[in-house]
């Protein structure tokens, strides 16, 4: 988060039932995935959320591109949530492989004609979503359906339902 004389770092805010935190862990466990797998995102500055108890009962994680008036209160490009229940539940390498997912959502592009960054957010059927499975198997997704269905006392036909996107 920018830091200036107006903006500081906050205590977790409540809206509504819910509860949003910064996240200096997902933060880190992004910067290194940024960086072992060479993501670039140009000048695009990210914020990591925690959301307790979750952001719904059906998702786990998402990624949004900020509004402008976000971006001009806060200088945030983009922003990644993550149910805080079930971030507490997983292992580090789910945690790994869901916050690359989100990860890959991100598109940042310079367009020379006006000398501007254009960020957006990329549909689910982008090519680089293969790699994950190709590399990694789609385990972390299963793990992750199953503890959120557990966590929430969720039927098993209902189980699929639940996303990362």
């Amino acid at each position: 988060m920018v830091t200036n004389d107006i903006l500081e770092t906050m205590e977790p805010v409540k809206a509504s039932s819910k509860q949003y935190m910064e996240s200096p862990e997902v933060e880190a466990v992004a910067k290194a995935i940024i960086k072992n797998h060479n993501l670039d995102f140009g000048p695009a500055d990210i914020v990591y959320f925690l959301v307790y108890p979750n952001i719904s009962k059906k998702k786990a994680a998402q990624a949004i591109k900020c509004s402008d008036l976000v971006r001009f209160y806060s200088g945030n490009d983009f922003a990644v949530k993550v149910s805080g229940e079930l971030w507490d539940m997983l292992d580090s390498k789910t945690k790994e492989l869901m916050i690359y997912h989100q990860l890959l959502h991100f598109s940042a592009t310079f367009n020379s004609k006006n000398a501007e960054w254009k960020f957006s957010i990329r549909k689910p059927s982008y090519t680089n979503y293969y790699e994950i499975d190709d590399k990694h198997g789609n385990e972390f997704h299963k793990t992750i359906q199953a503890t959120m269905s557990s966590l929430y006392d969720m039927e098993p036909k209902d189980e699929d339902q639940i996303s990362l996107f």
